[in-house]
Parts: structure tokens; C-alpha cells; sequence
């Protein structure tokens, strides 16, 4: 072997621990050291590591056809997958393209908005609004939708224009008359922003239906996304739901807008669909979008190499199975109860502004002043420290700063595998307990 550091990381001052194993909610490290993968990787090993009839089907499927390339041929896994997700969808969500991810969701749904209004007539319609502390991929135009500059900053010349608006935030909400519960003045800053820029050049809106990459879970007021949805209609404008990390079971419910009887056009969707067992995501859309191509004789004019991979459908197909027959979707939304009727524990420590939970996306915000919610300074890394601590610990969790101004704000995250027992919440927050109170000591 030429070196010891052949492999980019994407930090290299950072020391990795290499790991050799999973099983259920762990890691196992080369030296045998337990981790709790409390973020199920990056949200998406919703099952748990280790399942052994994901991994038999996974061999299975890759014995008899691994690929088939889908501008040529189709495979009955892809159909049989697509009409899965259609019956679970809300509303008319009736066709999906199936791609390798959640960026290249996005990605495939900005385009086949473009093209949707192309084929009606409609040539100007070509921006896409999205929200501040918004998180959508790292490809391209994933990234210029994102609303969070420190991941963008160095890129910015090459985005294309995406115009945004305020998130739904509730517990640092600026608008009047808010005062943490939220009055909508948010949703309707989309029909100010459709106004500036032309309703005849707007294509569409996208939106985490839960904020939970800028925003420590950032939950919509009750009439939130109605609003948005009335809005969209009003001036034909598309609205895409990001379900990347919400999706398939996340909140406890298959898709997140379903909390809020919302069928957007779009849905995008990745992570938990495979439950990290294989890279793919989807854009599930509704039927008027379909048929838009259907009756225009034009074929999509975007392609990538594992569209309709026969292992990924395999998997896919596997990942409904179990949570239908494990009933995980009721299990996830009595876990959330649990995790908050838990965690009232740690609002006796001052620096605990606020706990939210919506199925099992759980966060943590961390303020110098609960009272009148300032932040720590950003160079205390407070919700790093605790992320450090609970690492040492045995626990991966992730620490999120910026919330407030991009610069000031802490928080933890969580969002650990869908399959976590009860006895086994209670072990993550008896490791979070400690870590904050050894920081705010």
C-alpha cells in the first residue's frame, strides 16, 4: 500500500474512529468499542444495521439482475415499487422517478417543474422560491435552494438565482404578533416574494415539511402548510415537499405533510426509503404533472445511470414490508411522547431553551439565557462540547450552530433509527443529561 491517507475526508483534521460492524441502533468500532448511532447515519438507517432479510434480498437481487439501464428497458421490481409508494402517497401522488438520492430529487424535481410549465405554455416560469436555514442536497442547484450560507459561500457564483423567504420558526420567530406561536406571517412572506418576482416567472416552491437541517426540528404552526398550498394555487405555482429526511416513517407517518392533510405537486423523496441499505430516492408527482408529459409526446430531458436499479427496488420493496409488518409507524409516534415526557428532566438545566420532537426527529436548543433566549457565543462551541461528550460516551449525535444568524445559536440533533426501544431512549438521554450538565458546569 503506497499510503495510509489515500482517502479524502471531508475534515482532515479530524481523527475518524473506523468502523468494523452494526447491529440494530450500534456501531462497533476496530477496537470494539459500542457506539449508539444516535442520527441512524445521516437520518436514513431507519431499520436499524445489520437487518439480515434486507441483506439476503440485497443477494439475491444482485444474482438474478443487478442492472438494467432505464433508458432501455424497465424491470418489474421498478413497477411493482412505484405502485407501493403511489398507494401510500396522499391525494393524487400517483407517479414516481426513481433516482439514487435525495439531491438528485431535488434536482430531477426542479426540472421536471421547468419542463411541466414549458409544455403548458408557460416559458417564463423558471424560479424557484425556497427558505432560509433550509437544507436540499449539495449538488448544484440543491445547494443554491438551501438557505444555509456556511455551506455555500465558496460555490456562489456558480448558483443559479433562488429567491427565499423566512422559515417556519417558531420559537425565534421575528415577525409581529408571533410570540412563539405562529400567526402565518411566515407562509404569507411567499405571496409577498411570488408578487416581487413575477407570478409569471415562478415556478415553484419547495419546503421541508419539518425544518431539520438549519433548524434544530423546526415544526410548522398548525395552518402552516394550508397556507402554502392556497398560496401555490392562487398564482400556479408548484409546491415541492422535501421528505428526503422526513419521509417513510421519520415523523410516524409515511410522508410528514399527512400531519397536516396537505398534498403538495411534488414530493421528493430519499434516506429512510431504502433504510441506507442502498443509495435511492424518488420525485413522486401528482397526476396533472404526468399527464402534462404524457400528452405532450415529450420525453423527460434528464437522465441518471441508476434510475430503476433492480437491488435498490429490491430493497425498497423489502423496507415497506417490514414497517408494515413491524408496525413501526405506530411505535415512532409513541416514542415521540415518550422522548418528550423524558426530557422534561432536562429543562431544569438553565441553558435548555427549548426541546422539540416530531416522531423521532428530536433536537435540543441551547441558550446562555433561557429567559430571553440569547445564544451562547459561537466560539464556546457549546453544542459541540456536548456532542463531544456524549461521542466519548458511546453516543453519535450531531451539534448544530448558526440557527440564530448563521454565526450564534446551539443545538443538538437526534434522529436515531426507527427500531430504538424505550429502554434504549432512555440510555441516550441519560448520556445527553450528563453532557449537559458537565458543559453548563
Amino acid at each position: 500500500m503506497k499510503t495510509n491517507n489515500a482517502l479524502f475526508h471531508r475534515d482532515l483534521n479530524k481523527k475518524y474512529s473506523v468502523m468494523v460492524r452494526g447491529e440494530g441502533i450500534y456501531l462497533f468500532d476496530e477496537d470494539g468499542k459500542r457506539y449508539i448511532d444516535g442520527c441512524a447515519g445521516a437520518g436514513n438507517v431507519t431499520l436499524g444495521h445489520g437487518r439480515q432479510r434486507i441483506a439476503e434480498v440485497m443477494k439475491d437481487q444482485a444474482e438474478t439482475m443487478a442492472f438494467c439501464f432505464s433508458t432501455n428497458f424497465t424491470n418489474n421490481l421498478a413497477l411493482e415499487l412505484s405502485s407501493r409508494i403511489a398507494d401510500l402517497a396522499p391525494g393524487d401522488l400517483n407517479h414516481v422517478y426513481f433516482v439514487s438520492g435525495g439531491s438528485e430529487g431535488n434536482e430531477s424535481a426542479f426540472k421536471i417543474c421547468r419542463q411541466y410549465h414549458l409544455q403548458r405554455g408557460n416559458s417564463q416560469k423558471q424560479l424557484i422560491i425556497s427558505r432560509w436555514k433550509a437544507y436540499h442536497g449539495a449538488t448544484l442547484g440543491a445547494m443554491a435552494a438551501s438557505g444555509m450560507p456556511l455551506l455555500k459561500n465558496q460555490f456562489t457564483p456558480w448558483f443559479p438565482n433562488f429567491p427565499k423567504i423566512s422559515p417556519c420558526y417558531p420559537y425565534r420567530c421575528k415577525f409581529a404578533g408571533c410570540e412563539g406561536n405562529c400567526n402565518l406571517s411566515c407562509a404569507r412572506q411567499l405571496e409577498q416574494a411570488i408578487i416581487q418576482a413575477g407570478p409569471e416567472n415562478v415556478a415553484a416552491f419547495i419546503a421541508e415539511p419539518v425544518n431539520s437541517a438549519g433548524i434544530a426540528v423546526g415544526i410548522p404552526g398548525d395552518n402552516y402548510l394550508n397556507e402554502i398550498r392556497e398560496i401555490c394555487d392562487k398564482y400556479d405555482v408548484l409546491f415541492i415537499a422535501d421528505e428526503v429526511i422526513t419521509g417513510f416513517g421519520r415523523t410516524g407517518k409515511y410522508f410528514a405533510v399527512e400531519h397536516w392533510n396537505v398534498v403538495p405537486d411534488i414530493i421528493v423523496f430519499g434516506k429512510g426509503a431504502s433504510s441506507g441499505y442502498s443509495p435511492l430516492g424518488g420525485v413522486l408527482m401528482r397526476d396533472k404533472i404526468y399527464d402534462s408529459f404524457r400528452e405532450s409526446c415529450e420525453i423527460f430531458a434528464h437522465v441518471f445511470t441508476y434510475v430503476d436499479n433492480p437491488v435498490a427496488m429490491r430493497i425498497g420493496l423489502e423496507v415497506l414490508a417490514i414497517i408494515e409488518e413491524e408496525k413501526i409507524l405506530d411505535e415512532v409516534s409513541n416514542k415521540e411522547t415518550y422522548f418528550l415526557e423524558k426530557t422534561e428532566s432536562l429543562k431544569k438545566y438553565s441553558i435548555v431553551g427549548d426541546i422539540r420532537a416530531k416522531g423521532m426527529l428530536w433536537g435540543i436548543e441551547l441558550v446562555k439565557n433561557y429567559k430571553t433566549k440569547e445564544p451562547f457565543p459561537a466560539e464556546l462551541k457549546v453544542g459541540q462540547q456536548i456532542a463531544d461528550y456524549a461521542f466519548k460516551n458511546g453516543l453519535s449525535i450531531t451539534a448544530g450552530q448558526g440557527s440564530l444568524d448563521w454565526v450564534d445559536g446551539d443545538d443538538i440533533r437526534l434522529s436515531p433509527p426507527l427500531t430504538t426501544t424505550y429502554k434504549q431512549i432512555d440510555e441516550i438521554i441519560a448520556i445527553i443529561d450528563k453532557g449537559i450538565m458537565k458543559v453548563q458546569l
